[in-house]
């Protein structure tokens, strides 16, 4: 067994929610938060299945179309070194969260 409790946790970088996108996740599941930490558990569930039903639409749009999602930070899920592989969004992303410049260009294309 290994003893995990005295490693250090590495604080999230978050942007300032005005500098984040409407489809970045804490935005986009906000309702469904607050509706939990308020304990409407069912306008929760409401908010969720909106959300996942959006999902399900463009998901359909994209294979009606022929098109396969492209994940827009990462291009496989990692190396054999255990780094993601960042697409070019990506290492703008990181490189801007290195400068404390937290702004993104919208999607050309939204999941939900």
């Amino acid at each position: 067994m290994i003893d995990l409790s005295e490693l250090m946790v590495a604080p999230k970088i978050i942007p300032p929610i005005d500098n984040q996108l409407a489809n970045e996740s804490r935005m986009l599941w906000a309702p469904v938060t607050d509706a939990i930490l308020s304990k409407q558990y069912a306008l929760a569930t409401d908010n969720k299945t909106e959300i996942e039903e959006r999902q399900r639409q463009k998901a359909a749009e994209r294979n009606a179309q022929g098109r396969e999602w492209q994940p827009r930070f990462f291009t496989g899920a990692v190396t054999p070194a255990g780094r993601p592989l960042l697409t070019g969004d990506g290492k703008l992303a990181v490189q801007g969260l290195n400068a404390g410049d937290y702004r993104l260009q919208p999607n050309k294309e939204l999941g939900a």
